[in-house]
């Protein structure tokens, strides 16, 4: 180090000489801290693997990130089945919405169960919280580098509102937006409007949690090229979809691209359940777990039990939506009761799920008593003809995309089974000849429609709710038996008006590798792979 502290002073001592006459005398010892600083500088180039200066005012790894170093820039993960599209307007199983996370965005998203703001860069309203107006980031841009306006959100909207695969429903909230749907009204009545870089919504009534609704997949705008191509505006692109893979590459036009520190997204299609878990023990995919791989049922155990695994709590219920009200069983509001008082949730969250997970509403195994009353409910009304059909024809369930969705069903069909010899036919997919009876089905919080399940959600305070409702649905004391009552006697409207059955609130189940940070699953079933880096 010194030969080379010397070799600099005697290059800078011998130019100084040759340009004595323009240059100025200066202390020796300012001549050795420039020198230093010199010799610093080189040596800091020379070394490799080094952060650049960039991220290291990012501050990723406050205090230690001088002493970090890059070690990957790409991650495997694993899907069970390609996605039937990639529009954020669609609806979406959760492994769809996974993917679809990483190459959209919205004006808000939810960050460790606070609102975020992503696109926007403000949101305010008026005193009555009718009228939002959302000020869009001036350096927006689509994944082809032309610019983000709020007229894109505009259209987008729109065509969110009149699409047949969309959910539309989820924004008639907004000012005359039903009607657009249904096609009475033009675009022109509908409650949002763009000018310039700030989109102002006018809904039906005040909605004080607005920010919290706006997290949803359809707020995220689309856009494509004139021959069809898709545009993100995401920290993902696109890059390649085959039947065994599907590539993602960092949008270089994202907005905040500088924070995205893994570059390379493999998701591997592996429809089969163990198979996946057993590629991350090889080391083929760097983390398994929901939203985008649901863990095997006969590997869950052996999961919770080892040191690589994270569970995090979701706002989603399972639940069992009722969907032939004409078959004799389910078209009364006593028996579709009397059918939810026979489910035992808390041994499909203790013994199938295995995670953490809870029943929801809290409530206990049901008794022989509260069985055999339920059962005498049910025969109640039916002669022994409707009861001999009911056992000659299958009554058809369907179930989920997953094993331990399936399994789930399969419980709810014994508990079932063991009231009313009811011979049921249970599916994947509904039969195009029969009329489905019941589905085992998940919902995903905020959403803003009596057909959806808003009212029930608290997330940790963003949502307006009662405390009542906070309380079942994430209970933090023991309740007393008077608010547990009430609280029984506030979820009787589900069965009974909506008839929804519901079972448990669902955890994220996790297993990655440690040196893997930034992992988090928010209470949505959001999880954002530009958070995550490799140390």
């Amino acid at each position: 180090m010194m030969r080379f502290i010397r070799t600099l002073r005697s290059f800078y001592i011998t130019k100084r000489r040759k340009t004595r006459a323009a240059a100025s005398y200066r202390q020796p010892a300012i001549v050795l801290a420039a020198l230093l600083f010199m010799a610093s500088t080189i040596l800091s180039a020379c070394q490799k693997n080094k952060l650049n200066s960039i991220e290291e005012k990012l501050g990723k790894d406050q205090g230690t990130i001088e002493q970090q170093t890059v070690k990957r820039r790409d991650l495997n993960v694993a899907i069970a089945a390609l996605p039937r599209h990639q529009r954020p307007e669609f609806a979406q199983t959760l492994t769809e919405k996974a993917l679809i996370d990483q190459l959209y965005e919205g004006p808000v998203t939810f960050h460790n169960n606070r609102i975020r703001l992503q696109q926007a860069e403000k949101i305010t309203s008026n005193a009555a919280k009718t009228v939002w107006t959302i000020k869009l980031r001036p350096d927006l841009r689509w994944s082809d580098g032309s610019r983000i306006t709020a007229e894109d959100y505009r259209q987008s909207w729109l065509r969110y509102l009149t699409e047949p695969e969309a959910e539309a429903y989820r924004a008639w909230i907004i000012l005359n937006a039903e009607a657009f749907t249904q096609g009475k009204v033009t675009a022109e009545k509908v409650g949002i409007k763009a000018q310039d870089d700030t989109l102002t919504l006018t809904l039906q009534r005040p909605l004080p949690n607005l920010p919290a609704w706006l997290t949803q997949s359809f707020f995220c705008p689309s856009k494509f090229t004139a021959d069809g191509k898709a545009l993100y505006n995401g920290a993902y692109q696109l890059s390649s979809v085959s039947e065994k893979d599907i590539k993602l590459q960092a949008n270089r036009f994202y907005w905040d691209e500088v924070n995205v520190w893994l570059k390379d997204i493999n998701i591997k299609v592996i429809p089969d359940e163990i198979q996946a878990y057993e590629a991350y023990h090889t080391g083929i995919i760097d983390f398994i777990g929901e939203p985008f791989y649901a863990i095997a049922k006969d590997r869950r155990a052996a999961a919770v039990s080892s040191a690589e695994h994270l569970t995090f709590p979701l706002a989603r219920l399972g639940y069992i939506k009722l969907e032939n009200l004409k078959h004799p069983l389910f078209a009364a509001a006593e028996k579709r009761q009397a059918l939810y008082t026979l489910l035992d949730a808390p041994f499909q969250a203790r013994v199938i799920l295995q995670d953490g997970s809870a029943a929801w509403p809290q409530r206990l195994t049901p008794d022989q008593a509260m069985r055999q009353q339920a059962t005498e409910t049910l025969k109640k009304g039916l002669s022994a003809a409707d009861l001999e059909s009911l056992t000659d024809n299958s009554t058809v369930g369907v179930g989920g995309q997953t094993i331990l969705e399936n399994r789930l069903l399969v419980s709810v069909s014994k508990d079932w089974l063991n009231a009313l010899r009811i011979r049921f036919h249970l599916l994947r997919v509904a039969p195009p000849d029969k009329p489905v009876d019941f589905r085992y089905c998940t919902e995903q919080a905020p959403t803003d429609s009596p057909d959806s399940l808003l009212q029930l959600w608290s997330l940790r305070h963003m949502l307006q709710l009662d405390k009542k409702t906070e309380q079942a649905v994430w209970p933090t004391s023991e309740l007393s038996d008077a608010e547990e009552a009430e609280l029984q006697q506030l979820w009787q409207k589900l069965p009974t008006e909506l008839a929804l059955l519901p079972l448990t609130t669902r955890f994220a189940l996790i297993m990655t590798r440690p040196n893997l940070v930034g992992v988090n699953v928010d209470k949505t079933g959001r999880m954002l792979l530009s958070d995550l880096q490799w140390r």
